[in-house]
């Protein structure tokens, strides 16, 4: 089943725009120095241009066919697959409706409310009381002054207002992921995948049967009788799948002579995720670093000599920018990788 265009999100990509008209087949442009990896400790590396969709069913399988010309170490493309949003991807926390009340007053430090320094200054104005009439009425002025003061002094001593602490948020783990496709490495195609858990990433790659065709040999041309010899020729295509059975995603290739090959079996890959965490996409990368596009820096420097010898003519500075421009954008594009995706299912 073919996904809706509206249903899916560009990341890595120059805008929202650039999604593909048609889901059923597209490409995606990759730039060199564009990797989906992670290294421990949580060091992510999300450069690559994926295409992927929040699915509204629990997830059965995907599957998409991947055609490109490899020729890079590390060229890749294929199916991507996440519990949780994609990394680089975050989403506003709502704020806490979580409400904190602090009492305005309260008991004393001994919890009496200043009670016992009133009873011990009534004794003390009796006392005086006792001793000297006309000083007694002063003295009971004192006494009440004092305890007035006291309960003044252990009520300033609990807080009357303060502001709510900020809520706390529990930090979420890094998004395990899973991609699987076709890698190009040691000079050869392989069908790949990587399995990512907050802990990092692994990377695991099978050959491929390599596809033979028969050309006429040299002696048979001089000798008249048929003869042929078989040559390997690169594959530039392969269809891969991924399916839930149970907790764990399953890796399939699709060989062309023996049919869907089991590549692994991430056994954990759904245990204890829920079914509306699941995005589940494509992507392509090219890991290999140019250092500036292939010369792209050279071309500018070349104008700008140019362009100081002739500052008398703005026309002639012009063109000699847009050519400058436009062999940057010739460079940089001939250094992409573009990856093809046919009859991508969703299920």
């Amino acid at each position: 089943m073919v996904p809706a265009r509206s249903s899916f999100m560009g990341l890595n990509l120059t805008s929202q725009s650039d999604l593909p008209e048609c889901m059923a087949s597209f490409s995606l442009q990759a730039p060199p120095n564009t990797d989906l990896w992670r290294k421990p400790p949580a060091r992510d590396t999300s450069t690559a241009p994926i295409l992927y969709t929040a699915l509204r069913r629990p997830f059965i399988a995907a599957e998409v066919t991947v055609t490109a010309d490899w020729e890079l170490e590390w060229d890749q493309g294929g199916l991507v697959i996440f519990a949780g949003l994609p990394t680089g991807r975050t989403e506003p926390v709502p704020p806490s409706s979580v409400s904190h009340s602090v009492p305005v007053s309260g008991p004393g430090r001994n919890g009496s409310s200043g009670n016992s320094n009133s009873s011990n200054n009534s004794s003390s104005s009796s006392t005086l009381r006792s001793r000297a009439g006309s000083a007694g009425t002063a003295a009971g002025t004192e006494t009440a002054n004092s305890t007035t003061e006291t309960r003044t002094t252990n009520n300033d001593s609990a807080p009357t207002s303060t502001s709510p602490p900020p809520p706390y948020v529990t930090p979420m783990p890094a998004a395990k992921w899973v991609k699987a496709g076709f890698e190009f490495c040691n000079n050869a195609v392989h069908a790949s995948s990587v399995c990512a858990t907050s802990d990092g990433a692994d990377w695991a790659v099978a050959p491929l049967t390599q596809c033979t065709t028969s050309t006429p040999s040299a002696s048979s041309t001089r000798s008249g009788y048929p003869s042929s010899v078989s040559v390997s020729v690169p594959q530039h295509e392969l269809r891969v799948k991924l399916e839930r059975i149970g907790y764990a995603l399953w890796i399939y290739f699709l060989d062309g002579s023996l049919g869907w090959k089991k590549l692994r079996e991430v056994t954990w890959f759904f245990w204890g995720v829920e079914d509306k965490a699941i995005r589940v996409g494509v992507y392509a990368s090219r890991p290999a670093n140019f250092g500036g596009f292939g010369g792209g820096g050279g071309a500018a420097s070349t104008s700008q000599r140019h362009g100081r010898r002739r500052n008398h003519h703005n026309h002639d500075n012009y063109y000699l920018h847009q050519q400058q421009q436009q062999q940057s954008q010739l460079s940089h594009s001939q250094n992409c990788l573009f990856v093809e995706f046919d009859d991508l299912e969703i299920y």
